[in-house]
């Protein structure tokens, strides 16, 4: 599985009809800054998940996922994976591993008990990873488990 990163115009007017400019050429170089700076690590993550979670990635998928980078005013969501771009670079990795979770559902809503299951899955990545995620994974669960 590969991820394809995108930064569309087209669809940030329609989540933000008032975009301006400026506001996609910082969509644009947040996304930059985010992929030069993760870039390894988005690639191991992608790799682990299926290891971590005993799940194939859903034969629906082919063999690349979209993500979206948008504005940064909204919740990450993962159909189609839409990635809040944030100056705060290691909380978007965080939200992109959830997000990447939701796909091993292939396609289903998921429960409050599923969506544990995925914070959980996304803590065990970065403890793999070993990479401090600080309380930002506690942050994910107060939000995606209510």
């Amino acid at each position: 599985m590969k991820l394809k990163f995108r930064t569309s115009k087209v669809y940030n007017k329609r989540l933000y009809p008032d975009l301006t400019e400026e506001n996609f050429e910082l969509i644009q170089l947040n996304a930059k800054n985010f992929l030069k700076r993760y870039s390894k690590e988005i690639e191991k993550i992608v790799r682990l998940l299926p290891k971590v979670t005993g799940r194939k990635w859903p034969e629906i998928e082919g063999k690349e996922i979209e993500v979206y980078f948008v504005y940064w005013n909204i919740t990450p969501f993962s159909h189609p994976l839409t990635l809040n771009v944030k100056k705060e670079l290691l909380n978007m990795l965080v939200c992109l591993t959830h997000e990447l979770g939701h796909h091993l559902f292939k396609y289903s809503c998921v429960s409050k008990g599923e969506h544990k299951l995925i914070n959980d899955w996304t803590e065990e990545i970065f403890k793999k990873l070993k990479i401090d995620t600080g309380d930002r994974i506690e942050k994910l669960r107060e939000i995606s488990e209510r």
